[in-house]
């Protein structure tokens, strides 16, 4: 199918394209003045676009989990649908327990550097 050289730069292409993809989802969204509602949203789309996922077993190559099982569910052609989109739901909740962990910490640190402003005057 593909050489090495073939595949690399096709993911390059694809990493590029996602790149800008995921930039102008910012910036349709930047008008959302909550950042507990925008970030979410931004890092959703991260992992639509940036988890990579094993189509064939048997073979090496990657592809985009959801494009993948986009084209498995749409066009009925295989039977990786389910798996596709158990490693998208996986690598969400990932990402979403590390995001709470960091939501906290931020207001956390809010917190703190407003009680020792305070305390300070």
């Amino acid at each position: 199918m593909f050489n090495e050289a073939e595949y690399q730069t096709v993911w390059m292409i694809y990493l590029a394209a996602a790149a800008c993809c995921w930039l102008v989802w910012t910036q349709l969204t930047r008008w959302i003045g909550w950042w507990f509602i925008r970030e979410p949203l931004w890092l959703v789309m991260a992992v639509i676009l940036f988890t990579p996922a094993r189509i064939d077993p048997l073979e090496p190559w990657l592809a985009p989990a959801a494009i993948g099982w986009a084209l498995d569910t749409l066009l009925d052609t295989g039977d990786n649908g389910a798996k596709l989109l158990g490693e998208l739901t996986l690598v969400m909740a990932l990402t979403a327990l590390a995001y709470i962990g960091f939501a906290c910490l931020r207001l956390g640190w809010r917190h703190w550097r407003s009680s020792r402003s305070g305390s300070a005057t």
